[in-house]
C-alpha cells in the first residue's frame, strides 16, 4: 500500500544527508570541571558570615556565552546572575566595587577570604560587587573568574547596606 501513496514513499526514501541530531559514534564522557556542585577546597573553611557562592558563566539574559567570556561580568550582567538565584524574585541593583575598598570594609578576615578566592581561581581575575535586593537588604560579593570550570567562584556577605 505504501507504493500507492507517493508522498509516503518519498518520505521513506533516504536523502543521503546525515540528520542534524545524529547520535555520536562513541559514548561521550561528561565534561570535567564544570560542576557547580564542587566547591573549591580553599573555600571550605570560611569565617563566620561569609557564604560561598558559584554562578555558571553562561547564565542570564545579558551575559555572554562561556566560549567568549574573558573577564568578570559587568554590574548589569552580575545583576542578572543574582536575580536568577534570588527567591522570591524582586528588585535587584548591583554595582561594581573596588577590590581594595572591599578588603578595607571586610577587615582582616575579608583580606584572607580574597586570598582564598584567588587560590580557588588559580590567580585569575577577582572583583567585587555590592548588591541591593530590597530596602535595607544589601550583600557584598567577592567573585573570581574560573575559566577552567566555566564559572564564577566567590563569597557573599549578607546584611551590609
Amino acid at each position: 500500500m505504501a507504493d500507492a501513496n507517493p508522498t509516503l514513499a518519498a518520505a521513506n526514501e533516504s536523502t543521503g544527508i546525515e540528520p542534524l541530531n545524529a547520535q555520536p559514534s562513541s559514548p561521550q564522557p561528561p565534561k570535567q570541571g564544570t560542576s557547580l556542585d564542587t566547591l573549591p577546597s580553599s573555600l571550605n573553611a570560611l569565617p563566620s558570615g561569609f557564604e560561598p557562592v558559584m554562578f555558571p558563566l553562561d547564565l542570564g539574559s545579558r551575559t555572554k556565552s562561556s566560549q567568549s567570556v574573558s573577564s568578570l561580568p559587568s554590574a548589569n550582567q552580575f545583576e542578572d546572575l543574582v536575580k536568577v538565584k534570588t527567591r522570591p524574585p524582586g528588585p535587584t541593583r548591583a554595582e561594581e566595587v573596588d577590590l581594595e575598598t572591599l578588603k578595607r570594609d571586610l577587615g582582616v578576615e575579608g583580606a584572607d577570604v580574597v586570598e582564598k578566592i584567588r587560590a580557588a581561581v588559580g590567580g585569575g581575575e577577582i572583583g567585587g560587587y555590592k548588591v541591593n535586593t530590597g530596602v535595607g537588604k544589601g550583600e557584598l560579593y567577592v567573585m573570581g573568574l574560573d575559566l577552567d570550570g566555566e564559572r564564577l567562584v566567590g563569597v557573599c556577605v549578607k546584611g551590609t547596606p
